[in-house]
């Protein structure tokens, strides 16, 4: 999943995390990293305190619906919102009818997008921007900040994948704003098509749309099924699918990112303050002091609507140690 989750949140991080940190969306990527690599394993927990770790969990994995559905809209049918929604559906009706990607689609689409990275990175660096490059400004909130819409985006747990991870975010991001700038970075709502406007690679608008059609789908595909694995009754992911298409329809693509990032910082938040009943480690705290500093610059309405899903999402979350249906 890492793959393309990072591909698909890519085509709208950029611009969110230029809004919110300029040329510190690179340092913000850092930052998430760091935080990425701290969070603790789930510990194991009596089933109360279990209970709420998977209702984070579900949150998280299914806020990432509707970011993906709504970027897919923005990119290929701009202001029409129920494109997302149609998303959203299909692949909830995809996953409820069996529908998996099997481990060698997901390397074949994993090499694909980073073919078309790699592409991107190359020409944005070959061909001299329109504007000149102007010196970063430093601002403590916009690195938090734009750590925090990049956090979703990463993967946990695995050092390795983390490691290419955050390298793929610090090129593309690099590319995207030495040809357009903090500010016309910040403004796009569809960034990487106009990089490529700005790069006069129109012609590579039907490549583009190729890749947020293999990003964005698989990717929120395999979120819906995370989202399945931690419900009590696997069906109750049609009600969670029907609850993200209402979502993709209501939310623009920074609203859904940010909603995305206060989910995730939430579980992240939850899993390392229980991980400490077992023992507090070092990795622990910094987790949580992290996840923290994170939610703290993310507007107070994202984790209001987090915690509100949480609530209701405790209700249908498995029980510790009961096996998927």
């Amino acid at each position: 999943m890492v793959g393309v989750r990072l591909a698909a949140g890519l085509l709208i991080a950029l611009a969110v995390g230029a809004q919110a940190g300029g040329w510190w969306l690179l340092g913000g990527a850092v930052v998430a990293a760091l935080l990425a690599f701290c969070v603790p394993e789930p510990p194991a927990l009596e089933p109360n305190p279990a209970r709420l770790v998977a209702a984070t969990r579900l949150v998280s994995r299914l806020a990432l619906v509707p970011l993906f559905a709504s970027v897919f809209a923005a990119y290929l049918f701009p202001g029409q919102l129920w494109a997302g929604a149609v998303v959203a559906l299909v692949v909830t009706a995809a996953d409820a009818a069996g529908l998996r990607l099997a481990r060698y689609a997901r390397a074949w689409l994993l090499g694909i997008l980073l073919v078309a990275g790699a592409g991107f990175v190359a020409l944005s660096f070959a061909i001299e921007p329109a504007q000149p490059v102007t010196a970063p400004h430093f601002t403590i909130g916009g690195l938090f900040a734009a750590g925090a819409v990049v956090f979703p985006l990463l993967p946990r747990h695995n050092p390795s994948w983390l490691a290419g991870s955050v390298t793929v975010v610090l090129a593309i991001g690099a590319g995207a704003l030495y040809q357009l700038g903090p500010v016309r970075l910040a403004l796009s709502g569809v960034p990487v098509r106009d990089a490529l406007a700005a790069l006069d690679g129109q012609v590579l608008n039907p490549l583009l749309a190729g890749v947020v059609v293999l990003s964005t789908v698989p990717a929120a595909l395999l979120a819906i099924g995370g989202a399945r694995e931690e419900l009590a009754w696997p069906r109750a992911s049609v009600a969670c699918g029907l609850i993200a298409a209402v979502a993709a329809v209501l939310l623009d693509p920074d609203q859904a990112l940010l909603l995305a990032a206060a989910a995730a910082l939430a579980e992240v938040l939850v899993t390392a303050v229980l991980s400490m009943i077992t023992g507090i480690t070092a990795r622990g705290v910094i987790a949580a002091v992290l996840a923290v500093t994170l939610l703290a610059w993310l507007p107070p309405v994202y984790l209001l609507g987090t915690v509100v899903a949480v609530a209701a999402g405790a209700a249908v979350t498995r029980r510790a140690g009961t096996p998927a249906a």
